[in-house]
């Protein structure tokens, strides 16, 4: 291909970096966790396999999502390793792991691989909770 035939291709859509220090875990109720933290402080629970019609699947998880942020999660969803663990809150909600819940659903499978918190931790902020 020549250089001039190259340079004429049209560019690709570029993503926003995806910065996993920066993600916080809402619990609903007003509290927000570093799931980095998260991720520290559970590192070793045991890890088992999690049915994946147990898992409640019934919210939203991207508000206000334009076209380029949901391309951006269907491309995190299609990158999804299955083999690192989800971590299920103290409630058994989803706390990190949303895209690889999607990717195993997406593929047909049963079971994932999760962690499950026993305990509730220290928010790292508190908002009233909206209404």
């Amino acid at each position: 291909m020549s250089k001039a035939k190259h340079s004429a291709r049209p560019p690709k859509v570029k993503f926003q970096e995806n910065e996993p220090l920066q993600d916080y875990y809402h619990d609903g109720k007003g509290g927000w966790y570093s799931v980095a933290r998260l991720l520290d402080d559970t590192k070793d629970l045991p890890v088992f396999d999690m049915p994946l019609a147990g898992i409640d699947l019934d919210h939203a998880i991207w508000r206000d999502c334009d076209m380029l942020g949901l391309a951006r999660h269907v491309k995190q969803c299609m990158d999804a390793d299955l083999d690192c663990p989800i971590l299920l809150d103290w409630m058994g909600s989803i706390a990190d792991g949303r895209h690889r819940v999607l990717r195993a659903i997406a593929l047909g499978k049963r079971t994932i691989k999760a962690r499950r918190m026993t305990w509730k931790p220290d928010p790292c902020r508190q908002e009233e909770p909206r209404s």
